[in-house]
C-alpha cells in the first residue's frame, strides 16, 4: 500500500499551508476522496481513510475554516453511543441531551452496543457513516486498543461520558463517584456499621475503578471498619442474576450494609435475594443504591443512594460538543460532575441482636 511521501512537499517546506491538493498528494488519492474523509463521508475504504488520515498528521494539514463554512459540510446529527438504550441511566441521558441539542437545531442518532465489545465497533461504524457531525461516546471497555485505534481516525468531535481513552484527544464529562462513595461509607460508619461489602461495575470502566477506589480508601480510614469484600459485575451481566451474586456472597460474608454502585437491575436483583434470603432491609442489613431512580423511590422502604445529576451530565456533553462544533481548534475540556447521598430508609442501625438465620 501507498503511504505517500514521509516529510512535505518541496513548496511546503518554506512555510506555506498545505492545501486539500497537498494532502490529496501526501495521501496517494484524488481531491474527492480527500474531501470525503474530511467531511466524514461514508463509503470510504478503510486503508483510504486511515492514508488520508496518517497524510493529515504528517503535512499537519488544517481545515480553512475561513475559506469554508461550517454550516456547508454539516448534517446537524450528533452521534451518541451508550451500552443499552433501556437503561434507566442512559436512557435519560439521550433524552435530555436530545432536548439540549435540538435548542441549537440538531438532532440526535442513537446506537447501542448491548454491552458488547463487537457491537460497539458495529455501531460505531454505523454513525460515522451516518456522517454525524461529532460523537458523545460511552464506551463498555474503554482499554480496549481497537476501538481507541478507531476513535483516534474520527476527525469529528468527541465526547467521552465518564470514560478515559489514552490517545484521544477528546472533551470528557467525568462523574465524581468518590464523593458520592465516601459519604456512603461515612454515613455508614456514623450509623454503627462496621462490616461493609461492595458491589461494583467493571474496571473496565472509570466509574468500577473509582467506585472501588473511593470504598477501600474509605474503609482504610477507618480501622474500626471491615470489609466484607467485594463483587464485580462485569459488562454483559446486568441483570437481576448479578444482584443475586453480590447479596450472597456479602450476607455470607458477614456485612451488615452493602454498597450497590451498579445499575437498577442488578440492584433490584440485590434487594430480591436479600428477601428471599429472610434479611429484612433495613433491620437486619442496610441498603446504599446507585442513582436516584423510580426504583428507589417507589421500593419500601425507600432506598438510600449515591445520586448522579445525569441531567447535568448531559447538558455538560452538550456544551462540550456544540463548542468544538463553533470551535475545532479549541484545547481538550474537561467538566466534571459531582454525586451527592441522598439518606432514605434503607439504612439504619445494624440490628443488636443476632441476624436471622439465612435460608437457602
Amino acid at each position: 500500500m501507498t503511504t505517500g511521501t514521509t516529510t512535505p512537499p518541496d513548496d511546503l517546506r518554506g512555510g506555506r499551508a498545505p492545501t486539500i491538493l497537498d494532502l490529496a498528494r501526501a495521501a496517494n488519492v484524488s481531491k474527492t476522496t480527500a474531501s470525503r474523509v474530511l467531511n466524514g463521508a461514508p463509503n470510504v475504504a478503510p486503508d483510504t481513510r486511515a492514508r488520508v488520515l496518517d497524510a493529515i498528521r504528517r503535512i499537519d494539514y488544517r481545515v480553512n475554516t475561513s475559506a469554508r463554512s461550517l454550516r456547508t459540510t454539516r448534517t446537524f446529527l450528533i452521534g451518541l453511543l451508550v451500552p443499552a438504550i433501556h437503561n434507566d441511566v442512559f436512557g435519560r441521558i439521550a433524552e435530555v441531551l436530545e432536548q439540549e441539542l435540538r435548542r441549537d437545531g440538531v438532532g440526535l442518532v442513537i446506537a447501542s452496543s448491548g454491552w458488547e465489545r463487537e457491537g460497539e465497533h458495529v455501531a460505531l461504524e454505523s454513525l460515522r457513516q451516518r456522517g454525524v457531525d461529532g460523537l458523545v461516546v460511552s464506551l463498555v471497555d474503554e482499554r480496549d486498543r481497537a476501538i481507541a485505534e478507531t476513535l483516534a481516525t474520527i476527525t469529528r468531535p468527541i465526547v467521552l461520558l465518564d470514560r478515559e481513552v489514552k490517545g484521544i484527544d477528546a472533551d470528557v464529562v467525568l462523574t465524581d463517584e468518590r464523593a458520592g462513595v465516601m459519604a456512603a461509607v461515612s454515613h455508614l460508619h456514623a450509623l454503627g456499621h462496621r462490616t461493609i461489602g461492595l458491589g461494583h461495575i467493571t474496571s473496565a470502566v472509570r466509574p468500577g475503578r473509582e467506585s472501588k477506589r473511593a470504598f477501600l480508601r474509605a474503609v482504610r480510614a477507618r480501622p474500626d471498619v471491615a470489609s466484607a469484600g467485594e463483587v464485580v459485575v462485569e459488562y454483559g451481566d446486568m441483570g437481576r442474576e448479578a444482584g443475586h451474586a453480590i447479596a450472597e456472597k456479602l450476607v455470607a460474608n458477614g456485612a451488615t450494609a452493602i454498597l450497590a454502585c451498579v445499575p437498577t437491575s442488578v440492584t433490584a436483583g440485590v434487594l430480591e435475594r436479600l428477601d428471599e434470603l429472610g434479611c429484612s432491609v433495613p433491620r437486619h442489613i442496610s441498603v446504599v443504591g446507585f442513582d436516584d431512580s423510580e426504583l428507589a423511590t417507589v421500593v419500601r422502604p425507600r432506598l438510600t443512594v449515591i445520586g448522579r445529576p445525569l441531567e447535568e451530565i448531559s447538558r455538560a456533553a452538550s456544551r462540550l460538543i456544540t463548542a468544538r462544533l463553533r470551535d475545532p481548534r479549541r484545547p481538550p475540556q474537561t467538566s466534571v460532575v459531582q454525586t451527592e447521598l441522598l439518606v432514605r430508609e434503607s439504612t439504619a442501625r445494624p440490628a443488636a441482636r443476632t441476624r436471622p438465620k439465612v435460608r437457602t
